[in-house]
């Protein structure tokens, strides 16, 4: 019994490691979105200013996030959820 709880913990380890991983990987690539988005010239003051407000933002999360080689530090789901949110203000700036 003690072997299949071992392998289960490892498992779920390395899900938070890859989670971590991916976490990152999306808030650099918002951030560099949103910078190509603002130095464009394509956007009116106001999807300007959104821009403005959300380029810090994205950049929290990402240098807020745990480094994908810590294990010591668990996934927040706050900045996994505050990515998310970002992402959506992203996308409804590129389709509008």
């Amino acid at each position: 019994m003690m072997p299949a709880i071992t392998f289960a913990q490892i498992q779920i380890q390395g899900w938070a490691r890859w989670t971590r991983r991916l976490l990152l990987e999306q808030a650099k690539t918002l951030v560099a979105e949103l910078t190509s988005m603002k130095s464009s010239g394509k956007l009116d003051a106001a999807d300007t200013a959104k821009v403005d407000t959300m380029l810090p933002k994205a950049t929290a999360v990402n240098t807020g996030s745990p480094s994908p080689r810590s294990r010591a530090e668990p996934l927040d789901p706050a900045c996994a959820g505050q990515l998310g949110d970002l992402q959506k203000q992203y996308n409804s700036l590129k389709g509008g």
